[in-house]
């Protein structure tokens, strides 16, 4: 019986949940997703944020202060990085290409695979100190977590040159193959980029690169075949 005077409630339809962010998408060398890039502009807002951490504590830089060295619009960063860490990013991304240039032009002319190995190894230990104002920048201002979402993490370039070599060093058989590449990629990685952390740490104490020939025969004993 249908109750009189009393409207009767109309049926609301269920609006579709909405789709959660992925935490896992990555964007580009810490640029936002589906924004516009002139690379001119991007290129002259890294160059000035990595200037400014060298006459700066960067953990007092904001984007304000980065606009005037720039000269660009807030609107501009925030569209393009669209916070501080995911600038950070794209400035640690511009150093580690020009890693990955140097090496590609300083191995060029050399046959031996171990050779090979040692410059491409002093190139590293070398490049990092000389960049150790970006080296403490990562540390101290991108939580590791936040790199990992982002493409600029794998450093495709880089990886791409230590592998051949290791390739290179497995086909000549002077390299192991009890582990795949990969593995011996990673352990190569491990050594550098725990030396450069522990530069900083403990205040560039000793020179990497300066005794980069004892420290790359211990590395070559690990991952040398063992005829």
């Amino acid at each position: 019986m249908m109750n009189k005077g009393k409207p009767v409630p109309k049926s609301v339809p269920k609006s579709k949940p909405k789709p959660k962010p992925n935490p896992k998408a990555s964007t580009q060398s810490g640029i936002k997703p589906n924004t516009k890039i002139r690379p001119l502009v991007k290129q002259r807002i890294e160059e000035a944020a990595m200037k400014l951490i060298t006459e700066r504590d960067s953990s007092t830089l904001t984007f304000h202060d980065i606009t005037k060295g720039a000269h660009c619009s807030l609107q501009t960063l925030y569209n393009y990085y669209g916070s501080i860490e995911n600038l950070w990013i794209a400035c640690g991304d511009r150093v580690l290409s020009a890693l990955s240039d140097r090496l590609i032009d300083h191995l060029q002319g050399l046959d031996n695979p171990k050779e090979k190995f040692r410059k491409a190894f002093w190139l590293m230990l070398d490049f990092f100190e000389r960049q150790e104002r970006s080296i403490e920048l990562f540390m101290s201002m991108v939580h590791f977590q936040t790199w990992m979402q982002d493409e600029s993490f794998h450093q495709r370039k880089i990886s791409h040159v230590i592998l051949k070599l290791v390739e290179e060093g497995q086909a000549s058989g002077e390299l192991t193959d009890e582990v795949d590449k990969v593995a011996i990629l990673d352990i190569v990685y491990g050594v550098v980029f725990r030396f450069a952390q522990v530069q900083q740490i403990r205040g560039k104490k000793v020179s990497n690169a300066a005794r980069a020939n004892v420290l790359f025969e211990m590395i070559w004993r690990a991952i040398a075949n063992p005829k």
